[in-house]
């Protein structure tokens, strides 16, 4: 006797499958952008220099690179791995999402969640990418600031909207686990 799933397609499953293909074709275009800007540039080599003599004007670097990992890690790997878990739940636990309050924490898990990270991400991004511009010679187009400087007129102001963003991406993950348990707890079937 093989296993019959009540239903064969899951609505959420889709969606999520769908949002970390989009969020996979964002992370590659913005590696694509940084691996063509360090390839093409002598200022990364400069930056490398100045990092070496330096350590310190590599806090913002890693800013980057923490946006860039962050990104992939829950835009891409987390929104794949959440479209399973709405699939196991829909087809093979044969508990499709019925109802306003479901679906509704599974929009907002959806929404928030995307939304967040990605915001969060392109915002550590953007302020690394600035960071390192701040420190660099105003021969490569920076403007020389020191570290101090760039971290305080540069790094801090954003610390804030960070969080914020990171808060919505977890409430959207709160909300889509309420979603779970509401979900398959419920007795309809």
């Amino acid at each position: 006797m093989t296993f019959q799933p009540a239903i064969s397609y899951s609505k959420w499953s889709s969606r999520f499958t769908w949002a970390a293909i989009i969020q996979g074709a964002i992370v590659a275009l913005l590696t694509a952008m940084l691996a063509a800007f360090s390839v093409g540039m002598e200022y990364p080599r400069k930056l490398v220099e100045m990092m070496l003599a330096q350590p310190a004007i590599g806090f913002s670097e890693v800013t980057a690179l923490a946006g860039l990992g962050l990104y992939l890690v829950v835009g891409v790997i987390g929104t794949g791995l959440t479209a399973q878990f709405y699939h196991h739940f829909e087809v093979r636990a044969g508990k499709p999402y019925v109802g306003f309050v479901s679906n509704g924490l599974a929009w907002v898990h959806l929404v928030l969640m995307n939304v967040g990270v990605a915001a969060a991400s392109i915002l550590m991004m953007y302020v690394g990418y600035m960071g390192d511009l701040a420190v660099s010679s105003k021969e490569f187009g920076g403007f020389e600031m020191s570290i101090e400087q760039a971290a305080e007129q540069i790094l801090n102001p954003y610390i804030a909207p960070v969080a914020a963003m990171l808060l919505v991406m977890v409430v959207g993950a709160v909300a889509g686990g309420a979603g779970f348990i509401i979900n398959y707890s419920s007795s309809r079937l």
